[in-house]
């Protein structure tokens, strides 16, 4: 119980820190100075140093946005790596970074790099209520807490069952969210997927399934799962 607090407030701290007014229509990615929190308060880490990605798969749908300060994936993978969990940039690992990554028009990540490793991330969905609601966080015994708005998920030392879901809209009228439906689910073993996993339409109806062994490389984390080498990220 103590450790699921402790994640708890780790998220919840995530989400002051990037406070932001809710927008009225999609906006831009700043590249920014910000500051990072530990969990305990007791220390604040300055990103001095930020960077900017964007999916390139998804470009045709990205409107507005800074291509000339941003890096795609196609970029991100030729300059980063990820090696036992550590981000590198051309071989030299990374300090503390703030990347600011836009999946698509709709929804942009803040992700948080301490002394080469991922802490978390924070995910705005544009058109919702910010701070954000949305979160993953990790610590360093290897722990992953997904949060949503009515649903969690804690995969203890990155193992056990990960139910993924698609986002609830906000609904401007009545202040509500809509409900949040399955997108996918299936079993983690050391932070891959494995087994059999399904996949879900947005009116909550079964869509796929997949197998999947240890041998498929495919690893739930961002940004690990960007060096994926069978499956892209979600």
């Amino acid at each position: 119980m103590k450790k699921i607090f402790s994640i708890i407030i780790t998220n919840l701290l995530f989400a002051i820190c990037i406070a932001q007014e809710k927008p009225k229509e999609p906006v831009l990615i700043p590249i920014q100075k910000s500051n990072y929190k530990t969990a305990c308060g007791d220390s604040v880490i300055k990103f001095k140093k930020t960077d900017s990605w964007y999916n390139n798969k998804n470009i045709a749908t990205i409107m507005n946005y800074d291509f000339k300060h941003s890096k795609s994936l196609e970029v991100v993978k030729k300059q980063y790596s990820m090696k036992n969990g550590v981000l590198y940039y051309k071989k030299n690992k990374i300090d503390n970074l703030q990347v600011f990554y836009r999946l698509n028009e709709g929804i942009d990540y803040i992700l948080y790099i301490v002394k080469g490793k991922t802490m978390g991330y924070t995910i705005n969905v544009n058109n919702n209520p910010r701070p954000s609601m949305y979160s993953v966080s990790y610590n360093d015994e290897g722990d992953i807490s997904y949060n949503f708005i009515k649903q969690n998920v804690f995969l203890l030392k990155g193992n056990g069952i990960l139910k993924n879901y698609y986002y609830a809209e906000w609904n401007g009228k009545n202040q509500k969210f809509s409900d949040e439906v399955l997108k996918e689910e299936g079993e983690v073993k050391n932070n891959f997927k494995f087994g059999e996993w399904r996949y879900y339409n947005k009116n909550g109806l079964l869509d796929s399934t997949k197998t999947y062994t240890l041998k498929d490389s495919v690893d739930v984390r961002f940004p690990h799962c960007i060096f994926n080498k069978n499956e892209a990220c979600y």
